[in-house]
């Protein structure tokens, strides 16, 4: 496999899985004919390697030559082929320059080291591609997670239909054992769910009424009627598959110096084995002697081992990333994500899910707390109003009653008649203005009146994402310099979260452009800053930001501008996900520098003349083998304890 064909082949992953919606057939009988290709080439691999060990019976010395020619053709003919067409191409990669060397060595009448030459180069080819091939699986594993059909609910009937077919609104049946075809929020019935390929959380969750699953989780133990929110191309597992094989094409600095490295590389490696044979033959010294060592210098200078590592590490963290919930929109954003010393969060539905939920409930005045649980739901039963859906999250079997001259008071409150019982639902301002004593008024408490008298008040909290309150303490562990929040809302509430979730660098009161110069300056010194938020007033500083992350659930326009998307909303995987950009990182800079360092050190033996042919093919498979290897390992995590 030369340098361009392992780019290929990673390349073509993409491009198949992308395709296979629509093309299934054609792809199976791709599959197929692949198959039986390295099944024939194979087989006329060890024809050649018997071949080659024919060629050295004394009786057949007349011969010689037909045998390892034959040798040479069977294992390499479509090497040689290749290498052809790229001589007069004058395009210069591996196939070229090994091309070179065995017709070279052959002319000469080094039968044997010609032969050589082809079967070790096949030899790490086959190990090459199986290496390549294995991660290209697991990043094939990534496209699993759509599902092809879906149960639809009609008012006949349930029926399997395409997953393309169900439109937003639509009821489906998920049944146990089978994929959440399409995000959707469950309408009756209880479950255990496994996220593990959308949020790589390895316990299953509970899923009941008004719980939102994502596709690509596998429903478990019941069934669940549920009702569409994203069509198919807009739920998680089509969003997941999507911009990962398209995030390849986004190059990172790193992948684009390799790319360059090597165009220019096996050019100059041309004309300096020119150089070998041309200068010391010209002083008088063995002509034979030196276009061997120039060939053995053209042979152990293919820039293979990294051409091919580090796309292949850059392509394997992009799919480990995901496994996290992640989305990455390109390689060329996991440099900085790996240097990441800041983590800056926005609040609402970031650290917390942006919902509401009662913290404390008080009755007065001889009021019973059924009573005023009671009166408040049927009046924000009403509302669209965030605070609505605590309410409705609090109560349960309510008896719903006529709600007479309802209105609703921005930024007020509520008001209406219930059982000829004239009600006031609301702030201070609202009380005020229906004449209601507040002398008492608890600060931040919604207070209910019945005729004029008051019931009691409620407080409310936002509802902090269960791994909120972790997060600073996985990331310190990581060597996270500092982690801060960056909030609109008013300073109480933002303190709040911050002493839930252990921040102590806070800035409330925020204006867009007060959350940029912030930024800035948290950016000094040249640190890499990761901004998580998900509004449409985050937009500003998730595109400014070293490495910007919205949230799954976040406004489109924050999700068109960042560098990734968190589908999982889970944050507590943040520090998981650095991890495996420095891992990544870390094997890239070790393949460049083995590399380097062991083929300097092979063509030093080579120009010395004491080091055989074959020596250099394995320098040059051994070491890409081993770097491809070594690129995989991206895909190995720590188990969580």
């Amino acid at each position: 496999m030369s340098c361009e064909n392992c780019k290929n082949s990673i390349k073509e992953i993409s491009k198949d899985e992308k395709n296979n919606e629509n093309e299934h057939g054609h792809n199976h009988s791709h599959g197929h004919i692949h198959k039986e290709k390295t099944k024939i080439n194979i087989v006329l691999y060890i024809i050649s390697c018997i071949s080659l060990v024919i060629g050295f019976i004394p009786i057949l010395e007349n011969i010689k030559p037909a045998i390892f020619m034959l040798s040479i053709l069977f294992a390499g003919y479509d090497l040689i082929l290749n290498g052809i067409k790229n001589i007069f191409k004058l395009n210069f990669e591996e196939d070229t320059l090994m091309t070179i060397a065995v017709i070279s060595s052959f002319l000469l009448g080094e039968f044997p080291e010609s032969c050589l030459i082809v079967i070790l180069f096949k030899l790490g080819q086959f190990l090459e591609d199986f290496a390549v091939n294995k991660s290209n699986s697991n990043i094939k594993e990534i496209a699993k997670i759509k599902s092809e059909t879906a149960n639809l609910i009609t008012d006949v009937e349930t029926k399997v239909v395409k997953v393309e077919e169900i439109n937003i609104g639509n009821k489906i049946l998920i049944k146990p054992g089978e994929k959440i075809p399409v995000d959707c929020i469950v309408l009756s019935g209880n479950s255990e769910i496994d996220t593990s390929m959308i949020t790589g959380e390895s316990m299953p969750e509970m899923a009941e009424k008004d719980i939102e699953l994502l596709s690509g989780s596998i429903n478990l133990t019941g069934a669940l009627e549920c009702e569409v929110i994203r069509n198919y191309k807009e739920s998680a597992a089509s969003q997941i598959v999507d911009l990962v094989y398209e995030a390849n094409n986004n190059k990172g600095k790193t992948e684009k110096f390799i790319t360059k490295f090597s165009k220019i590389y096996t050019p100059v490696i041309v004309i300096l084995a020119l150089l070998i044979t041309i200068v010391p033959t010209f002083l008088g010294y063995d002509f034979k002697e030196w276009i061997m060592i120039s060939l053995f210098f053209i042979v152990a200078s293919c820039p293979c081992s990294l051409v091919i590592s580090v796309p292949l590490t850059f392509f394997s963290c992009i799919g480990a990333i995901s496994k996290k919930g992640l989305i990455i929109k390109g390689t060329k954003h996991i440099e900085n994500l790996s240097k990441a010393k800041v983590i800056a969060f926005d609040k609402t539905g970031t650290l917390t899910t942006g919902k509401m939920t009662i913290n404390k409930i008080e009755t007065l005045n001889d009021f019973k707390e059924k009573e005023i649980i009671e009166i408040i739901y049927n009046l924000e039963r009403l509302s669209n109003h965030p605070i609505s859906t605590a309410i409705t999250k609090y109560t349960k079997n309510i008896e719903k009653r006529e709600v007479e001259k309802y209105k609703e008071i921005a930024g007020l409150g509520l008001y209406g008649i219930i059982n000829e019982k004239e009600i006031v639902f609301g702030n201070k301002k609202l009380l005020e203005e229906y004449s209601i004593d507040t002398k008492e008024y608890i600060d931040g408490a919604i207070y209910l009146c019945v005729n004029n008298i008051i019931a009691g008040y409620i407080v409310l909290k936002e509802e902090i994402r269960k791994e909120s309150k972790e997060v600073v303490k996985q990331l310190n562990e990581i060597n996270i310099n500092k982690v801060v929040m960056l909030t609109g809302d008013n300073k109480k509430s933002a303190q709040v979260i911050a002493n839930e979730t252990s921040i102590k660098e806070v800035y409330s009161e925020l204006l867009p452009q007060n959350k940029l110069e912030i930024l800035n300056k948290l950016k000094e010194n040249n640190k890499k800053v990761v901004f998580v938020g998900d509004g449409i007033n985050d937009a500003p500083v998730i595109s400014t930001a070293d490495f910007g992350i919205s949230m799954g659930t976040g406004a489109e326009i924050a999700n068109n501008i960042s560098d990734s998307i968190l589908i999982s909303n889970n944050i507590g995987s943040i520090k998981e996900i650095i991890e495996i950009a420095r891992k990544s990182m870390r094997i890239i800079k070790f393949n460049i520098s083995f590399s380097l360092i062991i083929k300097a050190v092979v063509l030093l033996i080579g120009l010395i003349g004491i080091a055989p042919i074959w020596l250099a093919i394995l320098a040059d498979t051994g070491v890409t083998l081993l770097t491809v290897l070594n690129s995989v390992r991206v895909f190995k995590q720590k188990k969580r304890t």
